[in-house]
């Protein structure tokens, strides 16, 4: 019983130890943040730096997305959806260069601190993004062969499943 409750301790500590030093660390996390960024503000160029790498984010992300999606819509079986999807793809990829290059001349022109003024953080135009994304996903969902599920792939010709 004693050597029972000891292990019992053991773990309830380590359990609390580690709770304690994830949130000294959460904590410490936080104030070093809050130093840097408070730092940041007397250094003008490192705000230019960090707007240019705020503002090259959301393309970042999108672009190599909506290029990878093309280059697996290559093999995608029904040619109606690879046409309806390279279509918003194209569409897609040139309103990201146009919104990107509009971006960074406003950027080099007033040299705006704030995202609200960028239209590449434009919600109507994130939000036609990720639409675009998932109305291409469920279009070339609905035309694929069906596939089988794990049961049919492992169950050979004369099988039978046994449920007991």
């Amino acid at each position: 019983m004693e050597e029972r409750f000891g292990k019992y301790l053991r773990l309830f500590g380590s359990i609390f130890f580690v709770l304690i030093g994830f949130l000294l660390t959460i904590v410490a996390l936080l104030l070093a943040l809050r130093f840097i960024f408070g730092l940041l503000t007397y250094v003008s160029w490192v705000t230019y730096a960090y707007i240019v790498l705020i503002l090259l984010i959301p393309a970042g992300l999108f672009i190599p997305s909506f290029i990878i999606y093309a280059k697996r819509t290559a093999r995608h079986p029904h040619k109606g959806a690879r046409i309806i999807s390279y279509l918003l793809f194209a569409t897609a990829l040139m309103a990201w260069l146009i919104f990107l290059t509009w971006d960074i001349i406003i950027f080099y022109k007033h040299a705006y601190t704030a995202i609200g003024m960028y239209h590449s953080y434009d919600m109507i135009f994130l939000s036609l993004n990720v639409a675009c994304l998932f109305i291409v996903g469920i279009i070339q969902a609905f035309t694929s062969s069906k596939e089988k599920d794990w049961l049919e792939n492992n169950l050979r010709a004369g099988d039978t499943l046994d449920t007991e």
